[in-house]
């Protein structure tokens, strides 16, 4: 069996040698593709045999009108199929492509017989053409593609039809198909049952080759994904082909093309359906597989002298038929010291490589993040493809953010837009970054005291999570602040930007403290801000999905009180969900508690946060904070108490979101005196302009 894969792959590069120039990815891709062209080449050559001599030339020409409007309409349903992924390992998918024109097609062989098929085979000719130019614009083989399709389409594709025709006439089936009794109508249902049986048994040995070559077995998994993609969609689509016959028989064209036009669009909504699947697939598949290497990285070694080969191990799969490239800076100022081992890494080497200029690009843009769209490389004559530069940033000794790296991605053209790939990149940097800054407090925790130097680590950790900035908007007025009680914080809160006007607002607290509670905070933090840019109509699905993956990824006691909520900028609805966190206030003509509608994160597996929402007018405003504001304590063991934090934002109600901050943090800070502070404080506060 090894020696039959061996000589696939020895044929393809005799037969395309510009194979081998491509990256290693797509080479596998071609190989698999391959393998489907060799199997169906005997039906190719039998179908357009059998096509040639069972064609009646008169009713092509007789029927030309009719014939070349349903050729334009299966071009295009040709052109716009919808996919069925099998999933033949973690890496590699097989995405089985179908579309409704197989309905179309089972119409014409029903009114005109074999002989319309030829529609078939031009419909396969131009679907070909417009594969290789795509294929072309992907840097990928074009006439691989093209040949590949042209095959499958115009070569097998007729010839199952053929065949079912065979079936048709031999069961005592008549074209043009009529229907004045039932014996009329069982040549067409075993007719039906071949066509939906035949490429299950066509596909099955091509199929069958490819998990051969991938060492892949073929579950039982696999198989019913087979079964219900070839077979399953055949005989619920392809009976309406009986009726579509009927009315083209009974001489109503306007209701026979306005039927042919319902499929189209038909096709066209599963289509988009489709789309939409693989992208969640692709995004889920990407979130895997940042968590197995944010995994590998927590558990590798603290010096980052095995960052280089475990991100070498796990970003060409992040990635694939894409240039990605990670780089970390060597030149750097006097006073800053380097902790880890520098490199440049890259998942491709059949890409041009990354210019220095480009670097100094990303490294001096005021922008964490820079995107170019439809980009040209070096000895391109046609756009590539999008082009990302991301930064790597850690946080220094003296607390301000240094660039010590970037991320370089050059992807093909695809149907997903740049803000459906930016956030894993960052978080990908994200993720590099907490290594690094694992790898520079290693160096320190060396020359100081073990446990003094854990607990500055993770507070530059905690700090490094904080946004950057307070966003500004004209209608809204923002300010938020955290105060540790000790150098790390299990608090945090957050912005989480949504895009179409949206802005997530987080406040949380770890129900800890230390070193432990601040990586907790960081691992809840990142969930969050994955889970609600996933879902960000959905605060209570972004808790839910984050609370499951935080009991997965962690053994531990402690759990995290989260308030979350997704504000519209533009019309003032806010959208909440409270997992065990202090009530937020809402503070307008009256008081409103927005009390909890679950229990912390961290605690039970399938739990259900419910979400509530509630409308924010002109001039009111929002008091999210943690448990440390109304329980500050003075000399005295008083507690400050909900009733002054209320009193004081509703004596600075007229003022802006910053007054009402400040004044609730002095007010504290007056009371509690020179008694120790016992417990992290953090305070949001949110208002309405205009």
């Amino acid at each position: 069996m090894q020696q039959a894969t061996n000589y696939f792959r020895q044929l393809t590069y005799k037969l395309f040698p510009d194979l081998k120039n491509q990256p290693p990815a797509m080479q596998e891709m071609a190989q698999l593709g391959m393998i489907y062209f060799y199997f169906l080449i005997p039906f190719f050559v039998a179908g357009n045999i059998w096509l040639w001599q069972v064609t009646d030339w008169s009713i092509l020409v007789e029927n030309w009108g009719i014939l070349l409007f349903l050729l334009l309409l299966i071009s295009q349903l040709d052109k716009r199929p919808f996919i069925l992924p099998i999933s033949l390992t973690e890496r590699i998918t097989l995405p089985f492509s179908t579309s409704l024109s197989n309905l179309l097609s089972m119409a014409l062989l029903l009114i005109y017989g074999p002989s319309a098929l030829w529609v078939n085979w031009i419909a396969g000719l131009t679907f070909a053409v417009h594969t290789g130019l795509q294929s072309s614009r992907q840097r990928s083989i074009p006439y691989i593609s093209a040949l590949s399709s042209f095959i499958q389409s115009s070569g097998s594709g007729v010839f199952l039809l053929l065949v079912t025709g065979t079936v048709y006439t031999a069961t005592g089936g008549q074209f043009p198909f009529q229907a004045n009794s039932f014996t009329d109508w069982l040549p067409a249902v075993w007719a039906i049952v071949a066509l939906a049986f035949m490429p299950l048994i066509v596909y099955f040995l091509p199929t069958w080759g490819v998990a051969i070559l991938t060492e892949q077995p073929l579950n039982r998994q696999t198989l019913f994904q087979l079964l219900g993609g070839v077979t399953l969609l055949t005989v619920v689509s392809v009976p309406f082909a009986l009726p579509l016959a009927l009315v083209y028989d009974a001489q109503n064209l306007t209701l026979f093309v306005s039927f042919c036009l319902a499929v189209a669009l038909t096709n066209m909504l599963a289509y988009f359906l489709s789309q939409f699947n693989m992208l969640t697939q692709i995004r889920s598949k990407e979130l895997r597989r940042l968590e197995t290497l944010g995994q590998e990285l927590i558990t590798a070694p603290a010096d980052g002298s095995t960052l280089e080969n475990i991100l070498a191990q796990h970003l060409p799969q992040l990635f694939p038929n894409a240039h990605l490239v990670v780089r970390l800076f060597t030149d750097f100022p006097h006073e800053q010291k380097i902790s880890w081992p520098t490199f440049t890494l890259q998942t491709s080497t059949a890409w041009p490589p990354v210019t220095d200029a480009l670097w100094q690009q990303i490294r001096e843009s005021t922008e964490t993040s820079l995107v170019e769209r439809k980009v040209t490389l070096p000895g391109e004559t046609i756009p590539t493809g999008d082009r990302f530069l991301v930064k790597i940033i850690i946080a220094g000794e003296d607390e301000t953010l240094h660039c010590v790296g970037a991320i370089y991605l050059q992807r093909l053209p695809s149907d997903r837009v740049p803000n459906q790939v930016l956030p894993t990149l960052q978080e990908l940097a994200s993720q590099i970054g907490s290594a690094l800054y694992r790898a520079q407090t290693h160096q320190e925790t060396l020359q100081r005291q073990k446990m003094t130097q854990e607990l500055a680590f993770a507070g530059r950790i905690q700090q490094s999570f904080l946004p950057n900035e307070i966003p500004q908007h004209p209608s809204w007025d923002f300010d938020a602040a955290l105060i540790p009680a000790r150098q790390t914080s299990g608090d945090f809160y957050d912005f989480v930007p949504l895009g179409n006007g949206r802005l997530g607002l987080v406040v949380a607290d770890v129900a800890d403290k230390g070193t432990g509670a601040a990586l907790y905070m960081a691992l809840s933090r990142t969930l969050i801000r994955t889970y609600a840019m996933q879902f960000p109509d959905e605060p209570g699905k972004a808790l839910q999905l984050a609370n499951e993956r935080i009991l997965l990824d962690t053994e531990t006691d402690q759990f995290v009180t989260v308030f979350y909520g997704v504000l519209e900028l533009e019309n003032g609805r806010f959208t909440y969900a409270n997992a065990g966190h202090n009530p937020t206030y809402h503070l307008g003509t009256t008081i409103k508690r927005l009390t909890k509608t679950g229990i912390p994160l961290g605690m039970f597996e399938e739990m259900v946060w419910q979400q509530e929402t509630i409308q924010i007018s002109v001039g009111e405003s929002l008091i999210l904070y943690s448990d440390g504001v109304p329980e500050a304590q003075n000399n005295q063991q008083e507690e400050f108490g909900e009733e002054r934090m209320l009193a004081i934002a509703q004596q600075k109600a007229n003022g802006s979101a910053t007054v009402q901050q400040t004044a609730i943090a002095d007010a504290v800070n007056q009371f509690v005196g020179d008694a120790p502070q016992f417990d992290d404080i953090t305070l949001m506060v949110v208002t309405r302009l205009k």
